[in-house]
């Protein structure tokens, strides 16, 4: 049985359940096929109420040091690191203060791989604990890493220094394999997608829409508050519909458990993505899987396999009105999610990945 560690900068928290949900997915398909996998999400330090100016980090400062999820251990050290790109040396350099922790918690388990999910700023503390072991590193990018990291000077060439160890690399969307290219031979990369967690049960066929009702429920498939979701032009867009006519009722998601997100892809009738960037992203499949139609603007792996006409290719309401009048038109057909999105297939690759010699 291969033991595989798992450090990530996102995992679902008691009081933030919706926050790397895919990352602990992903740990699911790895126990289906009898991998031994443990669980590494260092916590940043975070001042008192910094949670209430951004929710990404509600359910931080009482999170246990360790916690057991869904059969799984999980390990939460806290360290303390400047936020975003800021001072990117010195976030990656203070991290390995675990270190000695972390071997700690590990204590006779010896891990074979060590799958990254992020680069920034965990990617040398990942790539000690390798070397320690004499683990496989694998690194999964999920998008701020190519959207936003590798645009800091600083952080580019931490991954240049620290890429000789690893042993592949995964990308999300086809636009992020020519960032990858910059850094690893074409054999270390990989497309392997995050796939859509939902029971059979939960699954419907999207329905032939009224548009002679001008009705229409529309979910907002992101906490608000987070400022790359773009929750402005979500209202901007709602606002020119209602101009032309429709009558809108409208819902978000606020961490939510996964059955309350999937009750709100069953209320809706269409979810409006606004993002300004992304990278897969999941709740478009999740959606489509739920019997929801989409519209967004052209981030991730939209443009892989929505309709064209439902994505936007600038960030403008009344663009992205005319996408949602478009989307409720399509035939039926149109609204079909790729194989490599599910969870059989994403599996197999992952398997590949990891027999890598």
């Amino acid at each position: 049985m291969q033991k595989v560690l798992i450090i990530t900068n996102v995992f679902p928290l008691e009081k933030n359940q919706s926050r790397g949900c895919y990352i602990l997915s992903q740990a699911k398909l790895l126990k289906s096929l009898n991998y031994d996998v443990k669980i590494i999400n260092p916590i940043p330090i975070i001042p008192p109420f910094y949670s209430f100016y951004d929710r990404k980090f509600v359910g931080f400062r009482k999170i246990k040091l360790i916690r057991n999820v869904d059969g799984f251990d999980v390990f939460h050290p806290k360290y303390f690191r400047f936020p975003g790109s800021l001072f990117p040396k010195f976030n990656q350099k203070n991290i390995k203060i675990l270190l000695s922790k972390s071997y700690k918690w590990l204590e006779n388990w010896t891990p074979d791989i060590i799958h990254l999910h992020s680069i920034h700023p965990i990617l040398k503390y990942g790539d000690a604990i390798s070397k320690k072991y004499n683990s496989k590193l694998f690194i999964t990018i999920h998008g701020w890493d190519f959207d936003v990291g590798i645009k800091n000077k600083k952080i580019k060439q931490i991954l240049k220094n620290n890429s000789s160890n690893v042993n592949g690399i995964c990308v999300v969307n086809d636009k992020h394999i020519s960032i990858a290219k910059e850094f690893f031979p074409i054999e270390k990369i990989n497309y392997i997608p995050c796939h859509f967690d939902i029971d059979n049960k939960h699954k419907r066929e999207i329905k032939r829409f009224d548009l002679s009702l001008k009705k229409i429920k529309i979910l907002f498939p992101a906490n608000p508050f987070r400022i790359e979701k773009n929750y402005s032009l979500f209202l901007k867009t709602v606002r020119e519909l209602e101009k032309r006519g429709w009558k809108i009722q409208k819902k978000y998601l606020n961490n939510n458990s996964r059955e309350e997100t999937i009750q709100k892809f069953h209320w809706a009738d269409l979810i409006l993505l606004t993002s300004k960037r992304e990278g897969g992203p999941l709740v478009t499949k999740e959606a489509v899987y739920c019997g929801t139609r989409v519209a967004c603007t052209s981030v991730g792996d939209t443009i892989e396999w929505l309709p064209s006409n439902s994505i936007s290719n600038e960030d403008s309401h009344f663009s992205l009105a005319t996408c949602v009048e478009d989307a409720l038109k399509n035939n039926l057909e149109t609204w079909k999610i790729p194989k490599r999105f599910e969870k059989e297939h994403v599996l197999e690759k992952l398997t590949n990945l990891y027999q890598i010699n």
